[in-house]
């Protein structure tokens, strides 16, 4: 089976779960996890940077989730 596509990271201060999406939308749509709001979480966008072969993450700006 493939693998799905992975675009986003989404993090919660204190919480082990990490989750991904694919796009930013749905990470910034998503609910927080029980005890958690919206000010605590963080998203991150991954990606492969062929060049270097390395994985990268580069965290989105609240300005970037205000704009949408």
């Amino acid at each position: 089976m493939p693998a799905s596509k992975l675009n986003y990271l989404v993090v919660y201060p204190n919480h082990s779960q990490v989750y991904g999406c694919s796009s930013k939308k749905v990470a910034d749509d998503s609910p927080p996890p029980e005890g958690y709001n919206e000010e605590d979480k963080n998203v991150f966008f991954i990606t492969m940077e062929p060049d270097t072969n390395t994985v990268s993450l580069y965290k989105v700006k609240e300005e970037e989730k205000e704009n949408e």
